[in-house]
């Protein structure tokens, strides 16, 4: 549905007040006050998006049946749910359906214009903003950010009659605000993504690389032998230039060999941001021969979006995520979910749309013209695109995050670039007064998706360190509360490694004045970690190196797809929610791990990923074991390959 907003310049009159019938059913708050300018009103006649959230019914019982599944010392380990089951775990009842429709009936609104969607999580009426306004005792103005320029629309507060106080989550637009299309700017809190520049080779760097790749496995060569102490030229050039070689060594990965049909690895691109098929195959000519030309991803293109790109309209994030995806799930394949946006930049909820139907009119912003439910989802989906939790109404964050639940239920994981601006807002300051409150990730605070940093080599025989060009993100969430599943290596984190700050203990956004700059008891990431600067990668016709945890995460995506490819040769299922297991493994498995113990996030922030950070201070540093930099560490794929594949047995002893 398209909308119209007018605005009016002058209230249209005022409003009845709350009365002992009606409760303030939520307030904006001081983060929010400070955030946004409030503007002119909204005209009474003006067409508005309506939408009335509903509690989701079971949220506690199917967080815990998420985390008994994905729990490795569970008898029910693996046992997925069906998309059905999900769907009905969390439908609202319907006499509380009836409640609220009988309530806007009673307010002038007809029945027709009111529509529940199918899993009776969310109600979308068709309405004017003076209708609404009544029903709710509130007046709606326009309030623009001071950070983006874009405009709102919202109100300071709303009421609801007590009888709905516990039934209705939250409405929007209400504090709660709505995007609005009434000036022409693209909002600089959007969503984005992560990569670094791409820093092209010299003809020079160029032949020395070649070279190089030709003396290793991938170019026909030999495989090193780790008794030789003399490092072979395809592994001397590590240091400098990450190749799928460098990577293979050093986490220990072989060729792959699987190609189950079900298995594809997910690829999430957005923002315009689109491959080069003709790029592909220059990097599969220069550094992974065994793969042919014209080896590229299923395309499922959401909302209109298209690919692949010609090499002068290339997306350098697009290239880096199947540069490092592919060289190591090969003959294995990839699904491209390449999603179009629209005015709202709503990427990750139109992405959420056309892989769940039913997630469709719980999308505030999701309207009848774009895809519902037109794919399917892969087991394992790589993301490098994500924006600061402080721009993200913590309503909003909950219901987003429980769409990463839901796809953890039934059996998929969900592999997420952690961000390169340390502890700091890529695109705006620090939070507080005195910004230097530290900025989370919006969808890697969520605790049920994994979380991965970035490293960076000084020589494939040396250590990982912290990425040093950029910090890569990592910190607690201010909305989310720590999970039980992290919480003896977080707790043992800050008992045995005190970052030296003070520190607050909030939830949903809420932080309070003057007691410190993190919140020790959200939700801490990265989860894990792997190499994250320096990478090659083929972009607009030329070689060139680039980086960033966006390089990072299909790494890690890449390998958990060839783990459930093992899993399901063997009869199991997917690895689906991940993080309970590693952690456990962690814990258990010694080696399973490079554990990554030098570096910090003294960079980031919004002049520049390179600068120092925006915060004002080193942000987190690495040290043994979990940290809010690497996360457990980096991977040993072999290690875990035994660990999941063997899983329920060894956990059955």
């Amino acid at each position: 549905m398209k909308t119209t907003l007018l605005i009016a310049s002058l209230a249209a009159g005022a409003l009845a007040l709350p009365s002992d019938t009606h409760t303030v059913h939520q307030r904006r708050n001081l983060v929010q006050d400070a955030r946004f300018e409030k503007r002119s009103a909204v005209a009474a006649q003006a067409k508005i998006p309506f939408e009335i959230a509903l509690k989701q019914g079971n949220l506690q019982a199917a967080e815990r049946k998420l985390y008994d599944i994905s729990n490795p010392r569970s008898a029910n380990y693996g046992k997925h749910l069906s998309k059905e089951e999900v769907v009905n775990m969390f439908a609202a009842d319907d006499k509380s359906i009836d409640s609220v429709k009988q309530w806007l009936v009673s307010q002038g609104i007809n029945e027709k214009d009111i529509y529940v969607n199918p899993t009776k999580t969310w109600i979308t009426v068709d309405t004017t903003a003076g209708v609404v306004e009544k029903a709710l005792k509130t007046r709606y103005h326009v309030y623009r950010s001071t950070t983006s320029g874009q405009d709102h629309i919202g109100s300071e507060e709303y009421s609801l009659p007590n009888h709905l106080v516990d039934i209705v989550d939250f409405v929007r637009p209400g504090p709660s605000m709505t995007k609005v299309n009434s000036r022409d700017t693209k909002p600089a809190k959007s969503p984005a993504a992560i990569g670094e520049p791409v820093r092209k080779l010299n003809q020079d760097q160029l032949k020395n690389v070649q070279d190089a790749i030709k003396s290793g496995p991938g170019g026909g060569g030999q495989a090193h032998d780790a008794n030789n102490s003399t490092l072979p030229p395809y592994l001397q050039i590590c240091g400098q230039v990450v190749t799928p070689d460098c990577i293979s060594y050093l986490y220990k990965i072989p060729k792959a060999t699987g190609t189950n049909s079900t298995n594809r690895l997910g690829i999430y691109e957005s923002i315009g941001d689109v491959y080069s098929q003709e790029d592909l195959d220059l990097f599969y000519k220069t550094a992974a021969p065994y793969i042919p030309a014209g080896t590229g991803p299923t395309l499922d293109l959401i909302n209109g979006a298209t690919a692949p790109n010609s090499p002068e309209n290339a997306g350098g994030e697009s290239l880096l995520d199947f540069d490092m995806a592919y060289p190591i799930i090969y003959p294995q394949g990839t699904t491209l979910f390449q999603v179009k946006p629209d005015q709202y930049y709503n990427i990750f909820g139109d992405f959420l749309s056309a892989i769940d139907g039913d997630y469709c009119n719980q999308d505030p912003y999701w309207n009848k013209h774009k895809m519902c439910g037109k794919f399917e989802p892969t087991n394992v989906i790589s993301v490098s695109y994500g924006g600061p939790e402080d721009a993200t109404d913590p309503q909003g964050a909950h219901r987003q995050c429980n769409e990463f639940m839901k796809l953890g239920l039934m059996g998929i994981t969900a592999v997420v670039a952690s961000g390169d601006a340390g502890v700091s807002n890529r695109a705006g300051y620090c939070q507080g007064p005195h910004h230097d409150i530290f900025v989370a990730d919006d969808l890697c605070s969520c605790p049920y998706i994994t979380a991965v940093g970035s490293t960076v080599i000084s020589a494939i025989d040396k250590p990982e360190t912290a990425t040093e060009s950029f910090s890569s993100g990592g910190g607690f969430s201010n909305i989310f509360t720590r999970p039980e599943w992290q919480d003896a290596s977080v707790s043992h984190y800050l008992l045995r490694h005190n970052p030296g700050y003070f520190a607050y203990n909030t939830s949903d956004g809420k932080i309070p004045d003057n007691e410190g700059i993190y919140n020790r008891g959200g939700r801490g990431y990265p989860d894990v970690a792997a190499l994250g600067d320096n990478g090659l990668v083929a972009v607009g016709g030329s070689l060139g190196l680039s980086g960033g945890t966006s390089m990072s995460a299909p790494i890690v995506a890449a390998i958990l797809n060839r783990i459930n490819e093992k899993r399901l040769s063997v009869g199991k299922g997917p690895i689906g929610f991940a993080n309970p297991a590693l952690y456990l493994m962690a814990a258990h498995s010694k080696g399973a791990f490079n554990d990554v113990t030098v570096g910090n996030q003294a960079l980031g922030g919004v002049f520049s990923d390179r600068g120092y950070s925006a915060c004002g201070n080193n942000g987190f540093s690495c040290v043994e074991g979990w940290d809010p930099v690497s996360g457990l560490g980096t991977p040993v794929y072999d290690k875990w390959e035994a660990f999941f594949l063997h899983l329920e047995e060894s956990m059955a002893q």
